[in-house]
């Protein structure tokens, strides 16, 4: 398993360094957000800056400025190259700046996609963007956005079953009509059934979110994907509250790969109480 630290230094008076490997990356903030430049990316991610800047280029639609990077110039680049630590990390002759988020350079990692830039982005992700009060706070969220989007829909079903109660003791509802409702029912299940699977947790695929707050371990992704690859088997797409959408691993790769049957964290999130 490939190791990693993060240390906060003072090779240059007041200027902080996180540590990752043997890259040192200086810590930047823009807008209280923690922020890189695209040689801290290049360097970590086995690429070169105009590789970086390319994929920028050629899949400008899949990045939005002011969410995946904020580009600098004019006087917001002044106002940067004004912090004193700031200056030390750019040129003083450049016309603009390009600074990524936690979630450019995760987009990014994804385009380059070589074990080495998804490997150092997970350690940067961990190292470098989450401080650890946030890391404590982050799975809590994750599972009460999970919960709050499944109670919805419970609570529509309760509703619409009070509501087909109330018909029936008002007058006696007809065989076709109790039909009916019993497959309006069965559609809400199934939607209530689907909109687990899309956020990653069911018996079928599971992202490593999912199944990290289930077993309390952690997992790489990278074994996963390699099994995925060698079997020709697609990982899903599912919406993430922190990067858009993220990968749900299938259930076969999960108890190959890790052992994790998925049916034993997961099956009583599929049926309706």
């Amino acid at each position: 398993m490939s190791c990693f630290y993060f240390l906060i230094t003072t090779a240059y008076p007041e200027l902080r360094l996180i540590t990752i490997d043997s890259n040192q990356l200086p810590v930047i903030e823009w807008q209280n957000v923690r922020v890189v430049t695209t040689e801290t990316l290049a360097k970590g991610y086995g690429a070169s800056m105009k590789n970086i800047q390319d994929n920028l280029a050629n899949h400008k639609a899949r990045f939005i400025e002011g969410i995946h990077y904020f580009k600098l110039e004019g006087n917001e680049l002044q106002q940067f190259k004004r912090v004193p630590d700031n200056i030390r990390l750019i040129s003083k002759y450049i016309s603009q700046q390009i600074l990524w988020t936690e979630k450019g350079a995760a987009r990014m990692s994804k385009i380059v996609d070589t074990d080495e830039a998804w490997a150092f982005f997970e350690k940067m992700e961990n190292a470098y963007f989450r401080p650890i009060q946030y890391q404590k706070t982050l799975p809590g969220n994750y599972i009460q956005a999970l919960e709050a989007l499944l109670e919805s829909e419970k609570e529509k079903l309760v509703i619409s079953d009070e509501r087909d109660e109330a018909i029936r003791t008002k007058s006696q509802i007809s065989r076709t009509r109790e039909a009916s409702a019993m497959g309006k029912l069965s559609v809400a299940t199934r939607k209530n059934r689907e909109l687990t699977e899309r956020l990653g947790e069911s018996v079928k695929h599971a992202t490593i979110t999912a199944v990290k707050n289930a077993t309390g371990k952690e997992y790489k992704f990278a074994p996963l994907r390699k099994w995925c690859r060698e079997n020709q088997v697609e990982a899903n797409e599912v919406p993430d509250i922190r990067y858009g959408q993220v990968k749900s691993w299938p259930a076969e790769s999960w108890l190959q790969v890790y052992g994790i049957n998925l049916k034993s964290f997961f099956a009583n999130s599929q049926r309706i109480h």
